[in-house]
Formats: C-alpha cells, sequence, structure tokens
C-alpha cells in the first residue's frame, strides 16, 4: 500500500480541505496528540504529534523522519491513560473488524485522551440503505459516479453491506470488479476515467486485508459512553458523505 499512497486521491486519501477539518476541529486544543496511523498529510497538524503504526514498511515510507513514531497495536496502545490532549486518525476504523475491533478502538482512544481532549477521526461509512455491486456498476456506466476512486470505494461498500458485521476481504472489490465491468479500455472510454487510475485496483489483488464499512448508525452505536460526539464535518469531493469526519470529546 506504501507503493502506491502517492497514486490515490479523494476520498481515499485526504485532501488539504480535510486537513483543513482537522486543523478547525482542534484549535481550542493545544498539547500533545496521537495520530492513528502515518498519514503524512497529517504529520505537521501539531507540532507535538506522535504516530502509532502496526506496520514499519508504512512508517518507513511515509512518515518524516524528523517526527516521532511508535511501532504498535491500536487495539492496545503502548501509553498511560490520559497521555494526550487529543487523538485523531483517517480512516481508521475500516481496517478493523466490526464491531468488536471498533469497539475495542474507541475504549483505547478514550483511554488514552485526558478529560476534555478530543477524538478527530475521518471515517469510511456505508449507505444507510444499502446498494448492490450491480447497483454501483450500473451508476458507473450511467456516467452518475465521476471518479474512478469514489466508484472502487462505493463498490467496496456496497460488497460489505451483504456481510452482517459489514467486513469483507479488499480483494472481493477487484473480483467483483472485472466479473462485473470486463474491459478497461472500453470502461475507460465510456466513463472518461484514466487507465492509469484504473489500475490502481489492482493494489487489491491476492490481498488478504479485510475491510469494513458500517453504516454511520452501526459505528454510531458502539461509541462508549466516556466519548461525546460534538460534530461533525464533511468535505465537498465525490463521496465526501460517506468520509465524514467526527469529533468526539472525552467526558470530564
Amino acid at each position: 500500500m506504501s507503493d502506491g499512497w502517492n497514486r490515490l486521491g479523494p476520498p481515499l486519501r485526504p485532501c488539504p480541505e480535510d486537513v483543513e477539518h482537522f486543523r478547525r476541529a482542534l484549535v481550542d486544543t493545544p498539547g500533545a496528540c496521537l495520530l492513528l496511523g502515518v498519514t503524512p498529510e497529517l504529520a505537521q497538524i501539531s507540532s507535538r504529534i506522535t504516530a502509532l503504526d502496526n506496520s514499519a514498511d508504512m512508517i518507513r515510507a511515509l512518515w518524516p523522519q524528523n517526527e516521532h513514531a511508535i511501532l504498535g497495536d491500536w487495539l492496545d496502545m503502548p501509553f498511560e491513560e490520559a497521555a494526550f490532549d487529543h487523538v485523531i486518525g483517517d480512516g481508521c476504523p475500516v481496517l478493523l473488524d466490526h464491531p468488536l475491533q471498533h469497539e475495542r478502538l474507541f475504549a483505547e482512544a478514550a483511554r488514552v485522551l485526558k478529560p476534555g481532549g478530543k477524538l478527530v477521526l475521518r471515517v469510511f461509512v456505508g449507505a444507510e440503505q444499502a446498494e448492490t455491486p450491480e447497483q454501483v456498476c450500473a451508476m458507473a456506466l450511467a456516467g452518475e459516479i465521476r471518479g474512478f476512486h469514489a466508484f472502487k470505494w462505493r463498490l467496496s461498500m456496497a460488497l460489505a453491506a451483504r456481510s452482517r458485521d459489514y467486513t469483507f476481504c479488499i480483494a472481493d472489490t477487484l473480483h467483483t470488479f472485472e466479473r462485473l465491468l470486463p474491459g478497461r479500455a472500453r470502461l475507460a472510454a465510456l466513463t472518461g476515467w484514466s487507465l492509469q487510475d484504473i489500475a490502481t485496483i489492482d493494489f487489491y489483488r491476492g490481498s488478504s486485508a479485510r475491510y469494513s464499512y458500517p453504516p454511520l448508525s452501526a459505528l454510531r452505536s458502539i461509541v462508549p459512553l466516556p466519548l461525546r460526539e460534538i460534530e461533525v464535518r464533511h468535505g465537498s469531493y465525490e463521496l465526501a458523505e460517506r468520509c465524514p469526519i467526527l469529533v468526539w470529546e472525552r467526558r470530564t
């Protein structure tokens, strides 16, 4: 994944608009910041930032050498209670199973936050009324989905919706794409998508990674009591409504 980061665009990768939303959410809470993952766009969001990621390769590939990063597990964070003024992350829940791992993620974030501190996450959520993969592909051919990255995410969300826990193997996105939309040159001609963008779906080939896209209502339902949702922000790019930036405050 680190090799292809620069080939990704919104909504998969945060844009300047997303970063600005993070900055505004944290404007009144200066201090020590924990970043879940090594999203390079968020490296300068705080002057006192620590990144936590479970991949040494991702840390080496994406994280600035002059910033602090720790190899570790989001579900068992190697920090004391109330160690950070705020915790942030981009798309973190998508990499975890719903609901149990999501529950653990939020519990750990609440544990390491100081009272009054903020948890700010951009999350990727499925539609409240699920789409089918066939519907998503038909909309793409009809010109109703402008960008390939938005299409790819939407196709994945449709696949996740078929699972009771909204979790599926990301390689299924590629398999479904090749079954429903064979012939990439023709697809590019019909949609205006570049072959280079279409090729980014090949990152999923042979992957054993599992992604989850619960609807926002399902994600909200497992957030523990110590966290109080205080704000929701959205970008203006395609599919931004399914990539909200949620802001919680750690109750005092």
